[in-house]
């Protein structure tokens, strides 16, 4: 069966980083978090809480394919907020 087995759907890989991060380069304060072996319940959970920050100006997120297991989040922050 061409399905990928199911635990590949939450168990993260040895030697991957379970977040990772990368500022953008074109957008002042703003960056995107990768985060390995998530879906959309995490992905909303994160953006509506983010959206309760007064210096968050954009947060959202996306599932890149139904079959990679990680979802995108970018944000970006008002300058009196700093990412790391």
């Amino acid at each position: 069966m061409n399905a990928p087995d199911r635990y590949e759907c939450f168990v993260v890989p040895e030697g991957t980083k379970k977040v990772s991060y990368e500022r953008d380069t074109k957008i002042v304060n703003a960056a995107s978090f990768t985060i390995e072996r998530e879906d959309h319940t995490i992905g909303n959970i994160v953006r509506m809480q983010l959206h309760g920050d007064p210096n968050v100006l954009f947060a959202g997120y996306k599932l890149p394919h139904p079959l990679q297991y990680k979802i995108i989040t970018r944000i970006h922050t008002t300058s009196q907020a700093s990412l790391p």
